[in-house]
Protein backbone atom coordinates (compact mmCIF):
# COMPACT_ATOMS: atom_id res chain seq x y z
CA UNK A 1 0.00 0.00 0.00
CA UNK A 2 1.23 3.51 -0.87
CA UNK A 3 0.71 5.81 2.12
CA UNK A 4 0.65 9.57 1.74
CA UNK A 5 0.14 12.41 4.14
CA UNK A 6 -0.04 16.19 4.26
CA UNK A 7 -1.08 18.76 6.81
CA UNK A 8 -4.36 18.93 4.92
CA UNK A 9 -5.74 18.56 1.41
CA UNK A 10 -2.88 20.00 -0.62
CA UNK A 11 -1.18 16.62 -0.97
CA UNK A 12 -4.14 15.51 -3.05
CA UNK A 13 -2.36 17.24 -5.95
CA UNK A 14 0.36 14.61 -5.50
CA UNK A 15 -2.24 11.88 -4.96
CA UNK A 16 -3.65 12.61 -8.43
CA UNK A 17 -0.23 12.16 -10.02
CA UNK A 18 0.58 8.98 -8.08
CA UNK A 19 -2.79 7.43 -8.93
CA UNK A 20 -2.30 8.25 -12.62
CA UNK A 21 1.22 6.78 -12.67
CA UNK A 22 0.43 3.70 -10.53
CA UNK A 23 -3.24 2.89 -11.20
CA UNK A 24 -3.08 -0.67 -9.81
CA UNK A 25 -1.76 0.31 -6.40
CA UNK A 26 -3.86 0.89 -3.26
CA UNK A 27 -3.32 4.34 -1.77
CA UNK A 28 -4.08 5.57 1.73
CA UNK A 29 -4.11 9.35 2.14
CA UNK A 30 -4.05 11.01 5.56
CA UNK A 31 -4.81 14.70 6.04
CA UNK A 32 -3.58 15.99 9.40
CA UNK A 33 -6.29 18.63 9.41
CA UNK A 34 -6.39 18.84 13.20
CA UNK A 35 -2.96 20.53 12.94
CA UNK A 36 -3.33 22.32 9.59
CA UNK A 37 -1.59 24.51 8.55
CA UNK A 38 1.91 23.37 9.52
CA UNK A 39 3.58 26.60 8.36
CA UNK A 40 3.18 28.60 11.61
CA UNK A 41 4.18 25.63 13.81
CA UNK A 42 7.63 25.00 15.25
CA UNK A 43 10.01 22.40 13.87
CA UNK A 44 9.80 20.14 16.92
CA UNK A 45 6.01 20.04 16.75
CA UNK A 46 6.07 19.20 13.03
CA UNK A 47 8.57 16.40 13.66
CA UNK A 48 6.44 14.99 16.48
CA UNK A 49 3.38 14.99 14.23
CA UNK A 50 5.31 13.40 11.37
CA UNK A 51 6.49 10.53 13.56
CA UNK A 52 3.00 9.98 14.96
CA UNK A 53 1.48 9.96 11.47
CA UNK A 54 4.29 7.82 10.08
CA UNK A 55 3.96 5.13 12.75
CA UNK A 56 0.20 5.07 12.30
CA UNK A 57 0.45 4.60 8.52
CA UNK A 58 3.02 1.82 8.99
CA UNK A 59 0.57 0.13 11.35
CA UNK A 60 -2.02 0.31 8.56
CA UNK A 61 0.22 -1.59 6.15
CA UNK A 62 2.25 1.08 4.35
CA UNK A 63 4.83 -0.23 1.87
CA UNK A 64 6.15 3.25 1.05
CA UNK A 65 5.49 6.65 2.62
CA UNK A 66 5.08 9.85 0.61
CA UNK A 67 5.41 13.05 2.61
CA UNK A 68 3.22 15.14 0.30
CA UNK A 69 3.93 18.36 2.15
CA UNK A 70 6.87 20.71 1.60
CA UNK A 71 6.87 21.98 5.18
CA UNK A 72 6.80 18.49 6.69
CA UNK A 73 9.51 17.31 4.28
CA UNK A 74 11.74 20.23 5.22
CA UNK A 75 11.27 19.79 8.96
CA UNK A 76 10.84 16.08 9.47
CA UNK A 77 11.96 13.79 6.66
CA UNK A 78 15.35 13.11 8.28
CA UNK A 79 13.63 12.09 11.52
CA UNK A 80 11.18 9.87 9.62
CA UNK A 81 13.97 8.12 7.74
CA UNK A 82 15.91 7.57 10.97
CA UNK A 83 12.94 5.97 12.74
CA UNK A 84 10.94 4.12 10.04
CA UNK A 85 12.26 1.18 8.05
CA UNK A 86 10.45 1.73 4.75
CA UNK A 87 11.16 3.87 1.67
CA UNK A 88 10.19 7.49 2.22
CA UNK A 89 9.69 10.09 -0.50
CA UNK A 90 9.59 13.80 0.24
CA UNK A 91 8.77 16.83 -1.86
CA UNK A 92 10.58 20.09 -2.45
CA UNK A 93 10.14 23.21 -4.60
CA UNK A 94 11.13 22.57 -8.24
CA UNK A 95 13.92 25.16 -8.13
CA UNK A 96 16.38 22.98 -10.07
CA UNK A 97 14.37 22.61 -13.32
CA UNK A 98 13.03 26.16 -13.13
CA UNK A 99 16.52 27.63 -12.79
CA UNK A 100 17.96 25.33 -15.46
CA UNK A 101 15.31 26.27 -18.02
CA UNK A 102 15.20 30.01 -17.34
CA UNK A 103 16.10 32.22 -20.28
CA UNK A 104 15.89 35.52 -18.41
CA UNK A 105 17.91 34.35 -15.41
CA UNK A 106 15.07 35.32 -13.09
CA UNK A 107 12.54 32.92 -11.54
CA UNK A 108 10.11 32.93 -8.63
CA UNK A 109 9.33 30.38 -5.93
CA UNK A 110 5.92 30.39 -4.27
CA UNK A 111 5.76 28.54 -0.95
CA UNK A 112 4.93 28.93 2.73
CA UNK A 113 7.13 31.17 4.85
CA UNK A 114 8.46 28.11 6.70
CA UNK A 115 9.58 26.42 3.50
CA UNK A 116 11.08 29.59 2.02
CA UNK A 117 13.15 30.19 5.16
CA UNK A 118 14.32 26.58 5.40
CA UNK A 119 17.87 25.29 5.09
CA UNK A 120 16.65 22.94 2.34
CA UNK A 121 15.63 25.82 0.10
CA UNK A 122 18.95 27.54 0.77
CA UNK A 123 20.74 24.35 -0.31
CA UNK A 124 18.64 24.11 -3.48
CA UNK A 125 19.48 27.72 -4.31
CA UNK A 126 23.19 27.20 -3.66
CA UNK A 127 23.35 23.96 -5.65
CA UNK A 128 21.06 24.71 -8.60
CA UNK A 129 20.46 28.44 -8.95
CA UNK A 130 23.94 29.89 -9.20
CA UNK A 131 23.72 32.95 -11.42
CA UNK A 132 19.90 32.97 -11.35
CA UNK A 133 17.89 35.55 -9.41
CA UNK A 134 15.24 33.71 -7.37
CA UNK A 135 12.37 35.76 -5.99
CA UNK A 136 10.83 34.03 -2.97
CA UNK A 137 7.20 34.82 -2.19
CA UNK A 138 4.82 33.38 0.41
CA UNK A 139 1.20 32.70 -0.53
CA UNK A 140 -0.36 34.12 2.62
CA UNK A 141 -3.78 32.57 3.21
CA UNK A 142 -3.61 30.32 0.15
CA UNK A 143 -3.52 27.07 2.12
CA UNK A 144 -6.55 28.07 4.17
CA UNK A 145 -8.53 28.97 1.03
CA UNK A 146 -7.84 25.57 -0.55
CA UNK A 147 -8.78 23.82 2.68
CA UNK A 148 -12.08 25.74 2.65
CA UNK A 149 -12.74 24.73 -0.95
CA UNK A 150 -12.60 28.36 -2.11
CA UNK A 151 -10.65 27.75 -5.30
CA UNK A 152 -12.21 30.54 -7.33
CA UNK A 153 -13.81 32.96 -4.86
CA UNK A 154 -13.12 36.66 -5.10
CA UNK A 155 -11.22 36.54 -1.80
CA UNK A 156 -8.96 33.78 -3.11
CA UNK A 157 -8.50 35.62 -6.41
CA UNK A 158 -7.46 38.76 -4.49
CA UNK A 159 -4.98 36.80 -2.35
CA UNK A 160 -3.40 35.24 -5.42
CA UNK A 161 -3.24 38.51 -7.32
CA UNK A 162 -1.61 40.30 -4.38
CA UNK A 163 1.36 37.93 -4.63
CA UNK A 164 1.58 37.19 -8.35
CA UNK A 165 0.83 40.57 -9.94
CA UNK A 166 3.96 42.28 -8.51
CA UNK A 167 6.07 39.50 -10.06
CA UNK A 168 4.90 40.40 -13.55
CA UNK A 169 7.20 43.41 -13.65
CA UNK A 170 10.24 41.40 -12.53
CA UNK A 171 11.15 39.74 -15.87
CA UNK A 172 10.66 36.22 -14.51
CA UNK A 173 9.94 33.36 -16.91
CA UNK A 174 9.41 30.40 -14.55
CA UNK A 175 7.56 29.90 -11.27
CA UNK A 176 8.27 26.92 -9.01
CA UNK A 177 5.35 25.91 -6.80
CA UNK A 178 6.66 25.01 -3.35
CA UNK A 179 3.44 24.02 -1.58
CA UNK A 180 1.21 21.10 -2.57
CA UNK A 181 -1.89 23.24 -2.03
CA UNK A 182 -0.83 25.75 -4.69
CA UNK A 183 -1.46 23.64 -7.85
CA UNK A 184 -5.17 23.83 -7.05
CA UNK A 185 -4.88 27.59 -7.53
CA UNK A 186 -3.12 27.35 -10.89
CA UNK A 187 -6.16 28.68 -12.81
CA UNK A 188 -6.08 31.86 -10.70
CA UNK A 189 -2.31 32.14 -11.06
CA UNK A 190 -2.73 31.77 -14.84
CA UNK A 191 -5.27 34.59 -14.86
CA UNK A 192 -2.36 36.85 -13.90
CA UNK A 193 0.59 35.25 -15.70
CA UNK A 194 -1.09 34.06 -18.89
CA UNK A 195 0.74 31.25 -20.71
CA UNK A 196 4.06 33.04 -21.10
CA UNK A 197 5.41 31.86 -17.75
CA UNK A 198 6.14 28.19 -17.04
CA UNK A 199 4.74 26.80 -13.79
CA UNK A 200 6.55 23.85 -12.20
CA UNK A 201 4.57 21.43 -10.05
CA UNK A 202 6.80 18.56 -8.79
CA UNK A 203 3.90 16.08 -8.38
CA UNK A 204 4.67 14.05 -11.53
CA UNK A 205 8.33 13.77 -10.57
CA UNK A 206 7.28 12.48 -7.14
CA UNK A 207 5.02 9.88 -8.78
CA UNK A 208 7.92 8.66 -10.95
CA UNK A 209 10.14 8.41 -7.87
CA UNK A 210 7.52 6.36 -6.03
CA UNK A 211 7.29 3.94 -8.97
CA UNK A 212 11.07 3.63 -9.17
CA UNK A 213 11.40 2.84 -5.47
CA UNK A 214 8.62 0.25 -5.55
CA UNK A 215 10.35 -1.51 -8.44
CA UNK A 216 13.76 -1.29 -6.75
CA UNK A 217 12.36 -2.93 -3.63
CA UNK A 218 10.57 -5.64 -5.62
CA UNK A 219 7.14 -4.52 -4.44
CA UNK A 220 3.98 -5.72 -6.17
CA UNK A 221 0.51 -4.24 -5.78
CA UNK A 222 -1.03 -7.76 -6.05
CA UNK A 223 -3.99 -6.20 -7.86
CA UNK A 224 -5.70 -5.19 -4.59
CA UNK A 225 -6.50 -1.60 -5.52
CA UNK A 226 -8.40 0.63 -3.10
CA UNK A 227 -8.36 4.29 -2.11
CA UNK A 228 -8.65 5.16 1.55
CA UNK A 229 -8.94 8.68 2.96
CA UNK A 230 -8.38 9.63 6.60
CA UNK A 231 -8.53 12.96 8.42
CA UNK A 232 -7.35 13.74 11.95
CA UNK A 233 -10.18 16.27 12.20
CA UNK A 234 -13.24 15.23 14.17
CA UNK A 235 -15.37 16.27 11.18
CA UNK A 236 -14.74 13.81 8.36
CA UNK A 237 -17.67 15.22 6.43
CA UNK A 238 -15.80 18.42 5.59
CA UNK A 239 -13.02 16.55 3.81
CA UNK A 240 -15.55 14.30 2.07
CA UNK A 241 -17.17 17.42 0.61
CA UNK A 242 -13.83 18.55 -0.83
CA UNK A 243 -12.77 15.32 -2.56
CA UNK A 244 -15.05 15.63 -5.64
CA UNK A 245 -13.90 19.23 -6.03
CA UNK A 246 -10.19 18.44 -5.74
CA UNK A 247 -9.81 14.98 -7.30
CA UNK A 248 -13.04 14.63 -9.25
CA UNK A 249 -14.63 11.74 -7.36
CA UNK A 250 -16.39 11.21 -4.02
CA UNK A 251 -14.96 8.79 -1.46
CA UNK A 252 -15.82 8.00 2.15
CA UNK A 253 -13.53 9.65 4.71
CA UNK A 254 -12.58 8.24 8.11
CA UNK A 255 -11.81 10.33 11.17
CA UNK A 256 -8.80 9.17 13.20
CA UNK A 257 -7.55 11.13 16.21
CA UNK A 258 -3.76 10.90 16.59
CA UNK A 259 -3.30 12.78 19.85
Amino acid sequence: MIAMYDSGLGGLSVWRAVRAALPDWPITYLADQAYCPYGPRGRDEIIARALKVGHYLVSQGATILVVACNTATTAAIAALRAELSLPIVGIEPAIKPAAAMSRTGRIAVLATEYTLASARVKTLLDDHADGVDVLRRAGHGWVEQVEAGELSSERTRALVRSVVEPLMGENIDHIALGCTHYPFLEPLIREVTGNGIQLYDPAEAIARRVGDLLRQHGCDSQGDRYYRFITTSADAGEMALRLPQLIGHPYPVESQALD
